[in-house]
């Protein structure tokens, strides 16, 4: 069985997950809440400062999924780009909601998951570090990295969550790796400078 086969064996198992979901299977749902749940957070913890606030909004996204699934139309797209504009809405609810900004230099929670080993710090610190880095690109831009990157979301599925075109989000993907990579180049300028 070819990869391409098993991808769609995946699907239509989803596919009948998700029917179950919306027929009321409670079970079903919660088999979607298991895999759609970290995506969805990893998404929110790239964009917010606070990773209270991420768990907060990911919980918030299965709540509105379970009280609305009965709405999913498949025709219109896939039960994940159906989650991730549920968790895109929230999130601009939250940055309209939101009256101050926490400073950047306060952004460092990370989920209570990870042990204190070496490797473990090291791959903290660059967590925290792209992390910082996409708060500095415009909106627009931070969200088409992280449903790209982050969320291994395709180009058309990214461009459907954010209404854009495909064309809209390939280039804003450049220009944002562009930024990216000049960040990640004067930081390492920086910290030569005091070596």
């Amino acid at each position: 069985m070819n990869s391409k086969m098993l991808s769609d064996a995946a699907m239509n198992n989803e596919a009948r997950t998700v029917q179950n979901a919306i027929s009321g299977d409670r079970q079903a749902f919660t088999q979607l809440f298991d895999q759609f749940y970290e995506p969805i957070n990893r998404y929110f913890f790239f964009h917010l400062t606070q990773s209270s606030d991420s768990d907060d909004l990911s919980e918030m996204v299965f709540l509105q999924a379970w009280r609305n699934i009965k709405k999913f139309d498949p025709s219109k797209g896939t039960f994940k780009a159906w989650l991730y504009r549920i968790a895109h809405n929230l999130l601009v609810d939250h940055y309209r909601r939101q009256k101050e900004k926490v400073p950047l230099d306060e952004i460092t929670d990370l989920p209570s998951t990870m042990n204190s080993s070496e490797q473990t710090l090291i791959e903290h610190q660059q967590v925290l570090q792209l992390k910082w880095a996409l708060l500095q690109l415009d909106e627009r831009s931070r969200d088409v990295l992280i449903c790209r990157y982050v969320n291994e979301m395709s180009h058309r599925e990214t461009a459907r969550m954010l209404k854009l075109t495909e064309g809209n989000v390939r280039v804003i993907q450049m220009r944002a790796l562009k930024k990216m990579k000049n960040f990640f180049a004067e930081d390492i300028d920086e910290q030569t400078k005091f070596e």
